[in-house]
């Protein structure tokens, strides 16, 4: 854990992940980039709305039987919605955990494979890592906020352009395109109850998870059946 000073308010930082190079301020809301043992400040962040989902900076969670913690998080917003990227570090590797309106998926950063090219058209095939994926959407997004330490700076406006796909056996990928270059990331769709959750915070009318990885007391869902 790399420990600092806040160079806008002196509040200590921690960036709990090895790869960790960004982080918003908890006392002031100051961006913050880390540049080997130096940090500075890159602005500051307005403060995301209040959501209803349980899931906050801290939460742990199980998944194939390494414990995570949640670290940060990107909230992205496009013409359809939002979602939010939670990073998570279990001290020897990082993934993703994505809560896209109630729905959980988790996946891990893959080096992109020589001749994967940008601007894939819908319901191409493309193969990776010996699957085959199909192309189902392509979306533009932008950042709302973010909290939390994360492996890339991500201020309120940073614009990303996505290449979801699907594979026959119900995995998925995910290439993501801006300024920063392109990410390759891979992983499948689990529901809350997988994921063994701890340090949730307490929510208004929230219960229990519904099927399907939903979360029960959420108004923006219909009644379970």
């Amino acid at each position: 854990m790399a420990q600092f000073a806040c160079p806008s308010c002196g509040a200590e930082l921690r960036f709990q992940s090895s790869v960790s190079i960004y982080t918003v301020c908890a006392s002031c809301g100051s961006m913050v980039m880390r540049t080997g043992v130096a940090v500075e400040a890159i602005g500051r962040m307005a403060s995301l709305p209040e959501d209803i989902s349980p899931l906050q900076v801290g939460t742990s969670l199980v998944y194939a039987g390494h414990h995570y913690t949640l670290l940060g998080r990107a909230r992205m917003g496009w013409a359809d919605g939002a979602w939010t990227e939670w990073f998570m570090d279990d001290g020897s590797q990082q993934a993703w955990l994505t809560d896209a309106q109630g729905f959980l998926s988790v996946s891990f950063e893959r080096p992109l494979p020589p001749g994967l090219t940008p601007g894939l058209a819908l319901n191409a095939e493309v193969t990776l890592y010996d699957k085959v994926y199909r192309v189902t959407d392509l979306k533009q997004a932008t950042c709302i906020g973010s909290e939390g330490e994360l492996p890339f700076a991500a201020p309120r406006g940073r614009v990303a352009h996505y290449t979801d796909m699907t594979s026959a056996s119900a995995g998925f990928a995910s290439v993501e395109e801006s300024e920063d270059g392109q990410r390759l990331y891979i992983g499948e769709n689990v529901t809350f109850d997988d994921l063994t959750f701890a340090n949730l915070r307490p929510v208004e009318g929230w219960t229990l998870p519904r099927p399907g990885g939903r979360l029960a007391g959420d108004p923006q869902f219909p009644p379970a059946p």
